[in-house]
């Protein structure tokens, strides 16, 4: 027969196990809940943040004035469009005095489309 003390060891590692178990199921739910409320509070950022990241990956356009990026977005200051554009890891370059911005991952592309249009305006 098993001695009161087993069955006192028994009871204490059950407890610890279910405890331990609704302690994760209850951390898992309030990761979910806290990962939709902040997918919620930001969901007007990250649509911004899309549609730039659209803009400034068009294939027929490696540069984007600044003022064509932030036409369609409202709401929005131009410091903080900027910051935006930084977090999508764009570069801002000032062009004939006008502020211009590039994706860096696109930095090659770019320079062969500027070495094209400067060689396109000497023959002409």
């Amino acid at each position: 027969m098993i001695s009161s003390a087993a069955w006192a060891l028994i009871g204490v590692v059950i407890g610890a196990l279910l405890s331990g178990l609704i302690n994760y199921l209850l951390q898992k739910q309030r990761f979910k809940h806290d990962k939709d409320m902040f997918l919620t509070q930001n969901q007007s950022t990250e649509m911004v943040k899309a549609l730039l990241l659209e803009m400034m990956s068009h294939k027929s356009y490696t540069d984007r004035k600044f003022e064509a990026l932030k036409k369609p977005i409202g709401g929005y200051s131009d410091d903080r469009v900027r910051q935006l554009l930084h977090e999508l890891n764009a570069k801002k370059v000032d062009r004939d005095g006008e502020e211009w911005w590039y994706l860096v991952d696109r930095e090659q592309e770019r320079i062969a489309h500027l070495k094209a249009a400067k060689q396109k305006k000497s023959k002409a």
